[in-house]
């Protein structure tokens, strides 16, 4: 096999994202390697075989590359999951806060009291639990942070209907104003489809994680 040959076999089974990166690199490589063994007095074809011998069979290099373009990615997926989970507080409580006239009760009826006190948890938890995930990730376990993932997202699922629910047994009690769902309804969808994404995403490179 030849250092072209085998390039383009190692082309093809590279993801397209470092395909050209990578192969450019393996190619200097491997031409400079193949240049030393020349010099040592080996023949041209040789001195490719040599080179080729030191640098790994196609199937080593690919899972090799494959498993740090999916560490990468999982790296990216779980910054854009906690990305999503802050951002949430703001149809949690930046809309609401700028929206809402003021209660109209002397004392906040337990039933709304509970629904906020349980919708704040639920974005708290998943809002710690994504920093735990991202941090994971941008460590030594970046697959324990792609199985973690989906985790995140059930949070914020969760905190979205519990949200919706208080919007409801508010409007029972109060005259409020339509901007409080009309703007918060789309920028907790949009939260939650980020990290819905984030875990779709990470997921699908999960078992690339074991290389």
């Amino acid at each position: 096999m030849t250092i072209e040959s085998y390039l383009a076999e190692l082309g093809a089974r590279l993801p397209r994202i470092r395909r050209r990166r990578v192969l450019v690199e393996a190619r200097e490589h491997l031409v400079d390697s193949a240049a030393r063994h020349s010099a040592a007095g080996r023949s041209a074809q040789e001195a490719e075989r040599a080179a080729l011998e030191d640098f790994g069979d196609v199937d080593t290099v690919a899972r090799r590359v494959r498993a740090e373009v999916a560490v990468h990615e999982t790296r990216i997926a779980s910054t854009l999951a906690l990305a999503a989970s802050a951002l949430f507080v703001v149809p949690l409580y930046g809309v609401p806060e700028n929206t809402l006239p003021p209660a109209p009760w002397m004392a906040k009826p337990v039933d709304i009291d509970v629904l906020q006190t349980i919708a704040a948890s639920l974005w708290l938890t998943s809002l710690g639990f994504a920093a735990v995930v991202t941090a994971s990730a941008w460590s030594r376990w970046p697959r324990l942070a792609a199985a973690a993932l989906p985790s995140v997202s059930l949070g914020l699922v969760a905190a979205a209907v519990t949200s919706a629910a208080l919007v409801v047994r508010w409007f029972g009690v109060a005259q409020v104003t339509f901007a409080w769902p009309l703007l918060a309804a789309p920028l907790a969808l949009g939260c939650v489809g980020a990290s819905a994404i984030a875990a779709a995403w990470a997921g699908r490179r999960r078992e690339l994680l074991r290389d």
